[in-house]
């Protein structure tokens, strides 16, 4: 479907909207997808795992005994691996996870895995819906009146809907951010993802390429 449902503040529906032709017409390899999301999953790897080897852990350097002649086995100091406390061989050091990826790929992915939620008939905007103070149960009544209560939900909100975000960011399955801050994993990770209608605009931009992508 080509057309994306659009709901007022009590869930009821107002009519629809069409997609923009790039987002309809996305279609990257499965392939494609696949190593942007890996590519993503790596840069959130903070790589700071280490163990000590034989040079740095504390201990004497001196020979333990000496070479020949008391019938036990040769040692050399305190700090060799196979010693209580001693260094670890071949442990994890410190490195960087993360991989470059083309920023043309990266949106190619992105349209594709949002035009799988909106060729599902998974992807709704909501029209005229606002909360002057944080209150979650207005958004759980919203999604039931929508059906998707039980659904994993990406709920994208415009730069002043912060209220929005606050009330919704307490429920477990639904996860409440703006647009800028959206990335691959977000909507692979989502069932129905639910836009604000500011939140659309942003998001229509975003995706036709007229606006500068941020990175997640």
């Amino acid at each position: 479907m080509a057309d994306i449902k659009v709901f007022d503040g009590t869930g009821a529906s107002t009519g629809t909207l069409t997609a923009p032709e790039k987002l309809v017409n996305s279609n990257a390899k499965v392939t494609l997808v696949h190593q942007v999301m890996v590519a993503e999953l790596a840069g959130k790897r903070q790589g700071t795992a280490k163990t000590k080897r034989r040079d740095e852990v504390a201990g004497s350097g001196v020979k333990i005994r000496r070479q020949k002649g008391t019938g036990r086995s040769r040692q050399g100091d305190k700090r060799v691996p196979h010693a209580r406390g001693g260094g670890v061989v071949h442990g994890p050091r410190p490195r960087d996870y993360s991989q470059n990826t083309p920023r043309k790929m990266r949106q190619a992915a992105f349209r594709t895995a949002l035009n799988s939620r909106l060729q599902n008939d998974l992807l709704f905007v909501l029209d005229g819906f606002s909360l002057e103070a944080p209150k979650t149960k207005e958004i759980v009544k919203l999604l039931g009146t929508l059906g998707i209560a039980d659904k994993k939900v990406l709920f994208l909100t415009a730069s002043n809907e912060e209220v929005l975000v606050r009330s919704a960011r307490n429920l477990p399955k639904v996860k409440a951010q703006g647009v800028n801050t959206t990335s691959l994993c977000d909507v692979l990770g989502s069932d129905v993802i639910l836009c604000t209608k500011g939140a659309w605009d942003d998001l229509s931009v975003r995706v036709t390429g007229k606006g500068e992508e941020v990175s997640a």
